[in-house]
Parts: structure tokens; C-alpha cells; sequence
């Protein structure tokens, strides 16, 4: 299983699924080009960030991979899939076959880098989240920086995925917060009626940021459904 963050991630924003994972999957969580430990620069395509991770997974040697995306993570995945034979199954969070950002953020994200952060994490929570979710959220842009946030940003709008949809042949979850307002469940809807035999499932009471607000229990979706999709393949 290979865990894809989302724009201005890193990869442990995926450590409360781990100990529900890790008894039954080896994974790797990425972290992308310019994002958390990693020394490269972003990548200003969503086209570019699916290839690092389809190199990676050339040059691991990886067999019968899962892929797992959130976000601009879940973009990368829709690219990757039909490009590799490797990935048999593939798991959509908190995404859509676009993802349009709204230009009043960019231009926050431009002219003032604090204002647009903290407008990310006013949208990215639901209403409940707890105050230190956000807290952490808004210190892990900050140290992805300016440059980085809004070059993900940047390709987040311009990336198209409908293309690939009717392509991907495997196995595909698509799980969505019932109160993400960055990505609507309407998207996580398409991505099913898009992607030949897609499972939607929708988590109540969380917004975007599903791996933090919602984490064990979109690891027990995620564990049951691979576990299911790779008894049969």
C-alpha cells in the first residue's frame, strides 16, 4: 500500500491508520517532492507528482500495490492508475475528477501566506474538529511554505482526471467527510459513476481532512475493502 498526502502534506498525516494497517499491509507513506523530510522540489503538475510516484514504484520493484489518495494525493493516484500494471486497487479520499480551488484562496495563498492558511484550515475541518487538529494543520503548511502550498495549489486547479476515469480497471473505493466543503461529496459521487464498479463510502461528522478527524475509522473502511478487492484478485 503506498499513502499519497494531499497538497501541503506530508506523510504523517497518515499516523492514526497505521496500527489498524500494519498487522495486515506492508505501506509506504510518501512523502512528495518539497513536502516533510523530502529535500526535492514540488512539482508544479499533477502529471509530475504521478510520476515520482510511479518511478518510485519501479525502483522498489513493488507487486500488487494499493494505491491511496487524499486530496491532491487521490489526483496523483487517478494519473498513476492506468499507467502502471503494478497498482491493483486503488482508494480515493476527499477527492474529485477536478479539483477547482477558489480563486479568493490563491490569491490569500499569493498576497498574504498566513490569511490563506488559515482559510484552508477554516474549510478543511468539519465544525466539530477539535481546535489542536487545526492547530497542527495550519504549523504543517507553514513549514512547507509559501512557494510550495500554492504550487500545489496551483496544479490542483489546473488538473483535469475524466480522462482517466473510464481506464482504471481495478478494484476502487471512494470515501468522502459528509461535511468536506473543499471537496464535496457531489465530487467523491462522480469519481463512482466515473470509474467502472467504484464503491462510495461516506463518513459523517468529518470534513476534509478524513485521516485526522476520522482516522480509525477510515482505516477499518480501507482494511475491509482492500482486504476484500485483493481476496479476489
Amino acid at each position: 500500500m503506498i499513502l499519497i498526502h494531499g497538497a501541503g502534506g506530508r506523510a504523517e498525516v497518515w499516523r492514526d491508520l497505521f496500527p489498524i494497517l500494519s498487522p495486515h499491509f506492508s505501506f509506504y507513506a510518501l512523502d512528495l517532492p518539497g513536502h516533510g523530510s523530502s529535500s526535492h522540489r514540488g512539482c508544479e503538475r499533477i502529471e509530475d507528482y504521478s510520476d515520482v510516484v510511479l518511478e518510485f514504484i519501479e525502483a522498489s520493484g513493488l507487486q500488487g500495490v494499493a494505491l491511496v489518495g487524499h486530496s491532491m494525493g487521490g489526483a496523483i493516484a487517478i494519473k498513476a492508475v492506468p499507467r502502471s500494471a503494478r497498482v491493483k486497487a486503488l482508494v480515493l479520499v476527499g477527492t474529485g475528477p477536478v479539483l477547482e480551488v477558489n480563486p479568493k484562496l490563491l490569491k490569500a495563498l499569493e498576497e498574504d501566506f498566513q490569511e490563506g492558511v488559515k482559510m484552508i484550515v477554516r474549510w478543511a475541518f468539519a465544525r466539530e474538529a477539535p481546535t489542536e487538529l487545526r492547530q497542527e494543520a495550519e504549523e504543517m503548511f507553514y513549514q512547507a511554505g509559501q512557494r510550495v502550498v500554492l504550487q500545489d495549489m496551483r496544479a490542483c486547479h489546473l488538473y483535469n482526471g475524466w480522462e482517466e476515469l473510464p481506464r482504471i480497471s481495478v478494484p476502487t473505493l471512494v470515501v468522502c467527510g459528509g461535511q468536506d466543503v473543499m471537496t464535496p461529496p457531489g465530487l467523491s459521487q462522480q469519481l463512482k459513476e466515473g470509474i467502472a464498479g467504484a464503491r462510495l463510502v461516506l463518513i459523517e461528522g468529518a470534513g476534509h481532512v478524513l485521516q485526522r478527524e476520522k482516522g480509525r475509522e477510515l482505516a477499518e473502511t480501507i482494511k475491509a475493502f482492500l482486504q476484500e478487492a485483493l481476496s479476489r484478485g
